[in-house]
């Protein structure tokens, strides 16, 4: 059975993305304690689910879950990046959690286990928007320095400044 939608959605935003901050809060950043890749995808997606942004919870769970069965986002590194866009999100939002285990099971692109993840919802017609935050986030996770100060962290306030700062 399909859970109704949460409430009445946000008006669509048209924000121009200049910053990670201007789609992910302090609150959406959580400690994973888990080695399993559905366990992680299910937390975040709790946590998303929380922005008011995200009209509907099951339309959101749906396509995380059908966007992995087509390809993994583990995109390497320790990294993995689950995207979609859907006419239920009135704005492209972001959560990120960090796992202080590997999550082996991820089937990332390089082979490694995954531990740290940004998941990144957007409105259905924000294509421009949703690429702007994908290059965001991939141009602050090639630096290595930074990349493996971030992955060391515990802290989801140290991980939010450092990110959003670094």
């Amino acid at each position: 059975m399909m859970a109704p939608a949460k409430g009445p959605l946000t008006p669509p935003t048209s924000v121009v993305v200049q910053s990670l901050s201007d789609v992910l809060t302090p609150s959406r950043v959580c400690m994973l304690s888990t080695h399993s890749k559905a366990d992680a995808l299910d937390s975040l997606i709790t946590v998303l689910a929380e922005a008011p942004e995200v009209g509907n919870v099951d339309a959101l769970t749906q396509a995380i879950w059908e966007r992995e069965r087509l390809m993994s986002t583990g995109i390497g590194l320790g990294l993995a990046v689950p995207h979609v866009r859907l006419p239920s999100v009135s704005g492209v939002v972001m959560a990120v959690g960090i796992s202080d285990q590997d999550i082996v099971d991820y089937e990332s692109l390089d082979g490694h286990p995954v531990r740290a993840i940004f998941m990144i919802a957007a409105r259905a017609d924000q294509h421009a928007t949703y690429l702007r935050l994908l290059s965001l986030v991939s141009a602050k996770m090639k630096d290595a320095d930074l990349r493996q100060t971030l992955l060391a962290l515990r802290d989801p306030t140290a991980f939010y400044s450092l990110l959003i700062g670094g």
